[in-house]
């Protein structure tokens, strides 16, 4: 497979040769694959898309967008999501099922010149595009500052992993709502936040096609860059001016100083080895004496022994007590 590098294309161009699968503005003549906007080409792992410099939004099923709205009907609102086509919101997508024209009023829930962000549950060529409210963090944006960029340049705010947007909004404490239509909503309560990070997002816009530009962005919103260094398995991080040192547990092993041949052993000397042969007997003196195995034969000549003493006993005892009484008989004679 060859290497695809990021590179300035323009409509006609071959952008690589291959088994490669065309994705956004790329399709496939014979082995190649051709451009068909202005742009950058770029790889991913689904295959090879191009990223328009300009151009307009076209509605997709299930983009997020920010819409303005414009005018209403007896049924809907109308609404522009910066595009060749308006798009419209069902009243009863805000009311419910229940909704009456002759009974419920729609300029209470919506006027004329609201932002609302929705995101778009139907489209074809034949009809427009229909908005719906219905999910989490959707409906009426009730303020903010509002700018509008090129629908071309929302991935790059994003960022990878949406690692752009996190930083502009860590660092200016704001809200950015991103809609796929290029209409950015930023609110916050800090006033110097809020141009900042405006500051920071037309930055985005007008530099995107250019290199090291998170590390512009960072140097406006006075971020410092990550920065890794591996010394000898030593790892340094800083981030946000806060150092942080990882390295591995070293062992050091400090050589004791050996005392001259010709010297005199101290007392300290002498008892180190002396507690050094203490540490076994100790655990020696733990270890519980296991008991010899018994043989039948030997139990039974101990038995036979102890009986003929125990015999031998008896007899000295009466032979003790019959001298005895001649003793005494012969005493009285």
């Amino acid at each position: 497979m060859q290497e695809i590098k990021k590179r300035y294309v323009i409509p006609g161009d071959k952008i690589v040769e291959g088994d490669y699968k065309p994705l956004m503005n790329v399709v496939r003549n014979g082995n190649y694959l051709i451009s068909t906007r202005v742009g950058i080409a770029e790889a991913g792992k689904d295959g090879v898309k191009v990223i328009p410099l300009s151009g307009v939004y076209i509605p997709r099923v299930n983009d997020l967008v920010i819409g303005k709205v414009i005018d209403r009907s007896s049924l809907s609102w109308d609404v522009d999501i910066n595009s060749c086509f308006f798009a419209h919101l069902p009243a009863q997508d805000v009311f419910g099922r229940d909704f009456s024209p002759a009974r419920d009023d729609m300029g209470r829930q919506l006027s004329i010149g609201d932002l609302i962000i929705a995101r778009i549950v139907s489209f074809d060529r034949t009809r427009d595009p229909m908005l719906t409210v219905q999910d989490k963090d959707l409906g009426k944006i009730p303020y903010g500052e509002f700018i509008k960029i090129s629908p071309t340049r929302v991935p790059r705010l994003i960022g990878k992993r949406g690692s752009m947007i996190q930083t502009i909004e860590q660092a200016t404490q704001t809200r950015v709502i991103i809609g796929q239509n290029g209409i950015v909503v930023v609110t916050g309560r800090d006033v110097d936040g809020l141009s900042l990070a405006v500051k920071a997002i037309k930055m985005v816009e007008e530099e995107s096609h250019t290199s090291n530009l998170t590390q512009r962005v960072r140097a406006l919103l006075n971020v410092q860059d990550p920065v890794i260094e591996d010394q000898s398995k030593n790892t340094t991080i800083s981030y946000n001016g806060n150092n942080v040192s990882s390295a591995p547990e070293q062992v050091q092993n400090t050589p004791q100083p050996q005392s001259p041949t010709n010297a005199v052993p101290s007392a300290d000397a002498d008892a180190a080895p002396a507690t050094a042969d203490a540490a076994p007997e100790q655990v020696q003196n733990t270890q519980q004496p296991q008991s010899e195995p018994q043989n039948p034969s030997t139990s039974n000549k101990r038995s036979n022994n102890e009986k003929s003493e125990n015999n031998l006993s008896d007899n000295l005892t009466g032979i003790d007590q019959k001298e005895k009484k001649q003793e005494l008989v012969n005493e009285d004679v």
